[in-house]
């Protein structure tokens, strides 16, 4: 390697002039530092917050467990000497004294107001978490016997202190202060930190299970202020670099790093560099931040695919090492790519791979007249060559295509390249570079440029691929992003437009359609690549259901057996239509809440798979959640979209409380014996608070500025277009307003009739008023379906208004397994159906 340096003009290591002395010094360009958002951060917040629940199971769910251990533990500590716990507390005491006056000295001497602006809050932040969590959820599980344990036994204050708020304030200040500390000072701080909470626990000052929560809580409430506010990026100075560039042989004269717009995330830090000699070279410095990053990536396939086919996780100087040697491999292989030069650890546990660099801009930077089909053709021949030697990029986007200034092309960034890769490999390389460069010439365009320089067969093995799964994230969110934009402009094109189920504009399907065309291919299925489908998703969530909820449900049911024995059947059947009628206002609503004209049939079958999924789903989540689904595959705009499946939902509460108001209103002229208390007025002074924390987060830092920008905005105007949409149209307020105010009326009707068929007549309004009571306690149980509350409102309610208790119970019993349970094998029929047909 050292002879291919030396080829390039690169001096060797006796002839390297080192920076500083005489014979030459390095000229460093660096752009000002960034606060950054760490992968090491999430990490440590993920598994802060998952000791934090473990810890809190153990003190709510095994209570007296928890008190015995905890017992058996203060019964040591009374049996050592009182000098030496008297010895634990106060130095434990002067400890936590003096490290935190000491740090937030030094930094105000060295005026580093950063560290301060982190430390301060995560300090509030754990403390504030710590008194809530003890006091709320902890303070039930601590030995009877605690408190008297450290009676007289005080240091330089009452042994009780330092306390478990105070012990979580320095864990988090711990936690924020990282970052701009040295690895030794950061783990000797941390082993402080931790050092205290076993004294104290050993001295009784704090039992166990506050202390270990007390952790928990700072080091979460710690790493949330870093990513939210942000932190130095962890990684090797510039001068490291050029230090790692000498040892191994390469004179460098200037380094310069890439301003942060040219640098790609997760991918290193990219240096230019320029030798005594004057050789250019391009220098990707990799640190721990980019094998964190790289971590959640491979955690998110690893959850997300059945099968994911990545290469094994590496540290930095092994993923510069392996990223070289496939550089090596793809350039025997005939394809044009970067030319290695060298890879070699970095001080500071970060490594460098060096290519030699030559003037060229990368494909996604070209503009549209710069993008000729010479290009692209020349960029799929190397693409071919890869292929034939099984050798899988892992990465294949136009970033990672670099264009020189004649037109030909080279592949970069093999850090995640395989030899012998598998052939799904092989088919997402082809279909992640299809579908990235078909956003910006179109399908029919990239489908004969791929063409031309793969052959005729390569571009079948990419159709199984050519679906979001396959492509890595930014590719999926270009591609998302493309369809979003041809669905707002179909949106735009026609004032009022008539949708089709699952016709909303797709970048892959025409993709996939162009390779059958274009290239004579057959048509292929999908590939199964998800670990997680509808059909397992449901699975677990009615399991849960069955043993948690439904079971204790089916005591009920041999009583409606019984009385349908004594129910009169014509009224029995006439509830029947209720769950059909119901779906149709369903639908009617949904027609309401959109400017466009859906289909009736799809939207019909979709409410039917919606009502299936409220019932395992609290809240009306599922179902939520299906629609906007449904309406995106239509065409719809995810903002448009979201608007409308918040509109009914806000549309059916406000037709909820005028149906309320008007029964409750009606019956009370001739019942008064029922009373509805609202909440008390705490409950909204603590929404409001939360409320107005969360717009201070949102317009004081930056992450939530941006966040408003990028997504409320957006958001915002869509849903503003939507409403106008509708109110330009009366016949679509009619129906809405009918779909709203239809859906419980009809439920009242059918518990009416329920009744009617028991023999138990009551007055029509009076039933309106006992099922809208009962509706509103079931909307605020945290239950599907509002399954258990609704029934018992409804029997209470009816009870109350006369009717016998024994014709209550099987008139409501009645009433749910044919307005319930009926919607379970009809709404999943329907979910599989409308999935079969591709609406969802």
């Amino acid at each position: 390697m050292i002879k291919e340096i030396e080829d390039h003009g690169i001096q060797s290591a006796s002839e390297a002039a080192v920076p500083g002395t005489s014979e030459g010094s390095l000229v460093t360009e660096v752009p000002p530092r960034r606060a950054v958002r760490r992968a090491a951060d999430l990490w440590r917040l993920l598994v802060s917050l998952a000791a934090l629940v473990v810890t809190v199971l153990l003190g709510v769910a095994t209570r007296d467990f928890a008190r015995a251990a905890q017992q058996g533990l203060l019964t040591t500590v009374t049996a050592l000497p009182p000098a030496l716990r008297d010895g634990l507390v106060g130095t434990v005491q002067v400890v936590a004294v003096l490290a935190p006056v000491a740090a937030l000295a030094v930094w105000s001497v060295r005026r580093r107001i950063d560290p301060v602006l982190r430390v301060v809050p995560a300090a509030a932040l754990g403390a504030l978490a710590a008194w809530a969590l003890t006091h709320l959820a902890l303070v039930r599980s601590r030995p009877d016997e605690w408190p008297e344990v450290s009676a007289g036994r005080d240091g330089l204050v009452q042994a009780g202190w330092p306390s478990a708020v105070y012990l979580a304030a320095c864990a988090a200040a711990a936690v924020a202060a990282g970052p701009w500390l040295g690895s030794r000072r950061r783990r000797a701080l941390w082993s402080l930190t931790f050092a205290c909470a076993v004294l104290s626990v050993a001295a009784a000052g704090i039992v166990p299970l506050e202390a270990v929560a007390a952790l928990a809580v700072g080091g979460a409430a710690g790493s949330a202020v870093l990513l939210l506010a942000g932190a130095p990026a962890d990684r090797p100075a510039a001068q490291a670099v050029a230090d790692a560039l000498v040892a191994c042989g390469i004179p460098v004269a200037t380094l310069r790093e890439l301003p942060p717009d040219e640098q790609i995330p997760g991918e290193g830090t990219v240096y230019r560099a320029e030798t005594t000699a004057g050789s250019a070279l391009a220098v990707r410095v990799l640190a721990a931040e980019d094998h964190n990053r790289d971590l959640f990536h491979r955690l998110a396939r690893r959850t997300l695919l059945r099968h994911p086919a990545d290469a094994t996780a590496q540290s930095p100087l092994g993923a510069a090492e392996h990223e070289l040697l496939m550089l090596v491999f793809a350039a025997r292989t005939g394809a044009r790519v970067d030319e290695p030069v060298m890879a070699y650890p970095v001080d500071g546990d970060g490594a460098l791979v060096a290519t030699v660099r030559k003037e060229a801009r990368a494909l996604s930077a070209l503009s549209d007249e710069e993008l000729t089909d010479h290009v692209l053709i020349g960029v799929w021949t190397s693409v071919a060559r890869l292929q034939e030697h099984r050798l899988g990029h892992g990465a294949l986007r136009p970033e990672h295509v670099l264009v020189e200034p004649g037109g030909d092309s080279r592949l970069s960034a093999f850090a995640r390249a395989q030899l012998n890769a598998p052939p799904e490999v092989l088919g997402s390389d082809i279909a992640e570079l299809l579908a990235t460069t078909a956003v910006r010439v179109g399908p029919e365009r990239a489908i004969a440029c791929a063409l031309a320089g793969l052959g005729p067969d390569l571009p079948a093995t990419a159709l199984p691929y050519l679906q979001p799964l396959a492509l890595m994230g930014p590719a999926r969110h270009e591609v998302a992003r493309y369809d979003q934009a041809r669905a707002r402009a179909a949106g735009r094109s026609a004032r009022r437009r008539t949708l089709r189920a699952g016709g909303r504009p797709s970048l892959l399907r025409d993709l996939a359609a162009e390779v059958e065309t274009a290239g004579g291919a057959e048509a292929v299925p999908l590939a199964h690549l998800a670990r997680f489908t509808w059909k397992s998703a449901l699975g677990l969530v009615g399991a849960f259901l069955v043993l948690h909820l439904v079971l204790p449900q089916l005591a009920g049911f041999p009583a409606a057996v019984d009385a349908l024995r004594d129910a009169n059947w014509w009224w029995v059947l006439a509830v029947l239509p209720v769950t059909f009628l119901s779906q149709a206002f369903s639908t009617c609503l949904q027609w309401g809440t959109i400017p466009d004209r859906l289909p009736f049939g799809p939207t019909y079958q979709v409410q039917f798979a919606s009502s299936f999924l409220n019932r395992i789903t609290p809240s009306n989540v599922g179902g939520m959640a299906l629609n906007l689904r449904y309406l995106q595959k239509t065409g719809i705009e995810t903002g448009a979209a979201t608007a409308s499946v918040g509109l009914q939902s806000l549309t059916g509460a406000i037709s909820n409380s005028v149906v309320a108001a008007v029964f409750f209103a009606w019956a009370g002229r001739h019942h008064a014996g029922a009373h509805l208390e609202l909440p008390p007025s705490r409950y909204l002074l603590w929404a409001v608070a939360l409320t107005l924390a969360a717009g201070g987060l949102l317009v004081l830092t930056p992450p939530g500025r941006r966040f408003l920008h990028e997504k409320i905005w957006p958001f915002l105007r869509a849903a503003g277009s939507t409403v106008a949409g509708i109110a330009a149209d009366p016949a679509k307020v009619v129906v809405g307003v009918i779909g709203a105010l239809g859906l419980p009326l009809v439920q009242i009707v059918g518990l009416a009739m329920s009744l009617h068929a028991l023999g138990a007549d009551l007055p029509f309004v009076q039933v309106g008023a006992a099922y809208m009571a009962a509706r509103l306690i079931a909307n605020a149980a945290p239950v599907p379906g509002g399954l258990g509350a609704l029934e018992a409102g409804l029997i209470a309610g009816l009870t109350m208004l006369g009717v016998p208790a024994g014709a209550a119970t099987s008139a409501v019993l009645v009433y749910r397994l044919l307005t319930f349970w009926l919607n379970v094998p009809l709404g999943a029929l329907a979910l599989s159906l409308v999935q079969r047909r591709g609406y969802v």
